[in-house]
């Protein structure tokens, strides 16, 4: 059970960087960056290890802080709520990135909107199921809250900041960048 926890999220989260990896040099020379909720705006930004990479990069940054949030707790009932929450979270990321990359090589690579189109809503649903299944299996450990067994160390706090500002760098900045087209 364990296993499942611990090394499973992270070779899901590994999984894209191969599969982009295998597919780099088929895809376009412009690349969709992000676009608006909506979905009628696209930003677009030259092909690079950073721009094709930046979406699982971005994951592993989640999936680092939540593997610090989730920490090693003890087996009280709430504190296995708490390590559950953190690991349904960690899975969420995991997939949302995965479904994230087979949208882009399904539209840059393969030019199949319909197969896109699918990956876009099945990462939607796959962060809206997960954030409803982590506040279901957490909220347990919220009701019970014993703030003493989640107190972090000074060098968690500092890496998480860190995490913080490379996922700001990794997802914000590329806007001020790159223009919207």
């Amino acid at each position: 059970m364990k296993i499942a926890f611990l090394i499973i999220p992270w070779i899901i989260l590994i999984t894209p960087f191969i599969v982009l990896a295998f597919f780099y040099n088929s895809i376009d020379e412009q690349i969709p960056l992000m676009r608006s909720l909506a979905g009628n705006e696209t930003t677009f930004a030259p092909k690079s290890l950073f721009t094709v990479f930046r979406v699982p990069l971005i994951e592993i940054v989640c999936a680092l802080a939540i593997e610090i949030m989730r920490g090693e707790i003890s087996n009280s009932e709430s504190n296995t709520a708490y390590l559950l929450m953190w690991s349904v979270l960690l899975y969420t990321a995991a997939f949302k990135s995965l479904f994230q990359v087979s949208e882009f090589i399904s539209s840059t690579v393969f030019f199949s909107p319909g197969y896109a189109n699918l990956f876009f809503y099945a990462t939607l649903t796959t962060v809206i199921c997960g954030i409803c299944l982590a506040i279901i299996k957490g909220r347990k450990a919220f009701s019970n809250f014993h703030r003493g067994d989640w107190k972090l160390s000074l060098k968690e706090k500092a890496f998480l900041s860190i995490l913080l500002a490379a996922y700001f760098i990794l997802a914000i900045t590329p806007m001020f960048i790159y223009k919207s087209v």
